[in-house]
């Protein structure tokens, strides 16, 4: 009976061992997995919007780009080319760079509504597939949460100066969700980048994937077995950069943020807490938190007042 209890107490913790980290790895498998993701989006383009499988529904008509150039780029890491999307302005006015969050590529309406907004604006923009996205290329066809996406940002931002002749200032950043951590990793690592907008970002990844899974009703303790799973099976570090650190590093550079207080898939609360780290570091910060709307709808929900506050912060950012 002794030896009965004995084989008990030592199978039970290695049972609970397997459940969890192979839960991590399932979940791992499943919400990091990008290659194939833009497949909704596809039909898409700069001059015409069908599918908005996550907005409410509007007028897209206004926001449509006639004309536009399909572009490969080369990242700045070595042997990634990034697929983009280039829509020329007025000239002599500045440039900015849009990028996709997880689950999302060029297409996804809540880049080409923003595109479009500051297209029609004057401004230029460039709309990438990061990595193992879209029509970018395949490195492992996972998502490493921006630590290495942020160096095909950077390589746009290095296209727009060495084929449109675009100087540092000006050329912005925007990033939504997932690409506001990408955007935000490259606006810390080139101090030349000269403003960045952020839409339903988040603070810390480990703590959005925690949020994510109780959301749909899984325990958030998943979380940490997801980033463990990373780790070991494609030697991914999810947490290798911090938004809260990498954010103190923009210093007098200016940054805007949007984040809806109804927000259910990244709560308002990782809002609070990146804008309380840029306040602390004494970050030229501006920030917008509208009562209603789900995850990066507010283009939808305050189309006027979104196209208002991000021309305008453009403008006054990038010298228009």
């Amino acid at each position: 009976m002794l030896h009965r209890f004995r084989t008990i107490a030592l199978l039970v913790p290695l049972l609970l061992a397997v459940i969890y980290f192979g839960g991590g790895l399932a979940l791992y498998s499943q919400v990091t997995r990008v290659a194939g993701s833009c497949g909704p989006h596809a039909a898409n383009r700069p001059d015409s919007i069908t599918f908005a499988n996550h907005w409410p529904a509007m007028d897209f008509s206004g926001y449509l780009m006639p004309e536009y150039e399909t572009v490969r780029l080369a990242s700045r890491e070595r042997g990634i080319t990034v697929a983009g999307w280039y829509v020329a302005g007025q000239p002599g006015d500045a440039a900015v760079i849009l990028t996709h969050g997880l689950d999302g590529c060029k297409s996804s309406v809540d880049v080409l509504v923003p595109a479009g907004m500051l297209w029609r604006n004057g401004f230029s923009v460039l709309m990438i597939d990061v990595r193992d996205v879209g029509d970018s290329s395949v490195e492992d066809g996972f998502s490493a949460a921006g630590n290495e996406e942020y160096l095909d940002v950077l390589g746009a931002w290095d296209w727009l100066m060495a084929k449109k002749g675009y100087t540092p200032e000006r050329i912005g950043l925007y990033g939504a969700s997932l690409g506001g951590a990408t955007a935000l990793y490259a606006f810390s690592h080139e101090p030349r980048v000269a403003a960045l907008f952020l839409q339903g970002a988040f603070a810390n990844v480990l703590t959005a994937y925690i949020e994510n899974l109780r959301s749909y009703g899984l325990p958030g303790f998943l979380g940490y077995a997801t980033v463990e799973m990373g780790r070991a099976v494609s030697s991914e570090d999810l947490l290798e950069h911090t938004p809260t650190e990498e954010i103190s590093k923009a210093g007098a550079r200016p940054v805007y943020m949007v984040h809806s207080r109804a927000d259910r898939r990244i709560s308002f609360r990782q809002a609070e807490e990146l804008a309380n780290a840029a306040r602390a570091a004494g970050v030229n910060l501006t920030t917008w938190f509208p009562p209603a709307g789900e995850h990066l709808q507010t283009p939808a929900v305050y189309p006027e007042e979104f196209e208002q506050r991000i021309v305008g912060f453009f403008r006054d950012a990038l010298g228009e």
